[in-house]
């Protein structure tokens, strides 16, 4: 699954045992040995140190976009995307075609008299910056490598920003583990199990039909009949005797097909095949990814993880394969890789 992080924020907690809102103005804020001057001080909140977003984002030579319809912020750091919202919890660093990370922020950003404050040491650190307290000097130190950054670029992506917005509690729920999900086991002929969770807020069409046909008995004595190992298996279309059977196909719920499904193709992740010609061609063949492939994130409709049965997904991953000439195909085990059946729990 996609990293997820979770930060303390205790930085200064030896010092400052506070439980209430206060102004810490004789705190220093240093970003690579520079301090960082700002219109408003810090401020020490439950113990945590929030400062103004803009000193900060400045400091990093990052590009920042504001949305005053939904108090969400665009941040772009290099080719990274940061979104953050007032008064969430959650803030979420993709690229443009996929999920990278998630920040539980202890304390979510703030309006205080106009100025945006966030928790220096989530924010920090979500940007991989390394936070530290000079305790003799009142002094946060911040160490961060800038990157280049593209003037403007932040404004082109608040539509990514509008779209989180929209889906900021299936996300949320996804990176914490608490998603509303769909379970299902892929039951192998050999007794093997894959046992999965699926995602029907973030790819609602895909999940629908993998259930229907599960339930319909359509993946019964289907194989998988395309291996790559330290790339994927792919099943769901093709009987013992390597003939097709068809089902209808279904749109592309990914991000170059207009759809906003961030899910990453990390190992584990269970997604749709399609031709390469049409994005809206998936029907029933998924794969199973046996190791990360982020060439495929964005252009195919990830929807779910194994849970559970890893070990069955490299065991079928390791079989030897070869190619079937007079049917076009390759990666094609040379034992059957038997699908028994797929349940819905």
């Amino acid at each position: 699954m996609m990293k997820k992080s979770v930060f303390s924020a205790s930085v200064l907690t030896a010092v400052l045992a506070f439980t209430t809102t206060a102004w810490a103005s004789d705190i220093s804020i240093v970003v690579n040995g520079n301090k960082i001057d700002t219109d408003k001080p810090p401020v020490i909140q439950e113990e945590r140190t929030l400062v103004p977003l803009r000193a900060i984002t400045e400091a990093f030579g990052c590009d920042v976009s504001w949305d005053s319809e939904t108090s969400g912020i665009t941040l772009t750091d290099g080719d990274s995307l940061y979104y953050t919202w007032i008064g969430r919890d959650y803030a979420f660093k993709m690229s443009a075609v996929a999920l990278e990370n998630a920040v539980k922020l202890e304390a979510p950003p703030v309006n205080m008299d106009g100025y945006t404050m966030v928790p220096i040491r989530a924010i920090g650190e979500m940007f991989g910056a390394k936070i530290g307290w000079d305790g003799a000097s009142s002094t946060v130190t911040v160490d961060y490598e800038k990157k280049e950054t593209e003037k403007g670029l932040a404004e082109k992506f608040q539509s990514y920003e509008r779209n989180m917005t929209e889906m900021y509690d299936a996300y949320k729920g996804y990176a914490s583990d608490t998603a509303k999900t769909v379970k299902a086991e892929i039951q192998l002929e050999n007794g093997g199990v894959i046992a999965l969770e699926l995602y029907p807020d973030i790819a609602p069409q895909t999940v629908s039909n993998f259930v229907k046909l599960a339930n319909d008995k359509f993946f019964d004595g289907l194989v998988f009949h395309r291996v790559i190992k330290d790339f994927m298996i792919q099943g769901g279309g093709f009987n013992t005797e390597l003939e097709q059977k068809k089902a209808d196909t279904i749109k592309g719920e990914f991000i170059v097909n207009g759809y906003f499904n961030l899910i990453p193709h990390n190992r584990g992740i269970i997604s749709m095949a399609r031709t390469s010609v049409d994005m809206n061609s998936a029907s029933s063949q998924f794969f199973i990814m046996h190791a990360d492939a982020h060439s495929l994130d964005g252009q195919y409709a990830a929807f779910g993880r194994v849970t559970s049965g890893m070990e069955y997904v490299d065991k079928v991953a390791e079989v030897k394969t070869k190619s079937v000439k007079e049917l076009g195909m390759d990666d094609v085990p040379e034992e059957n890789q038997i699908i028994k059946t797929i349940v819905i729990k």
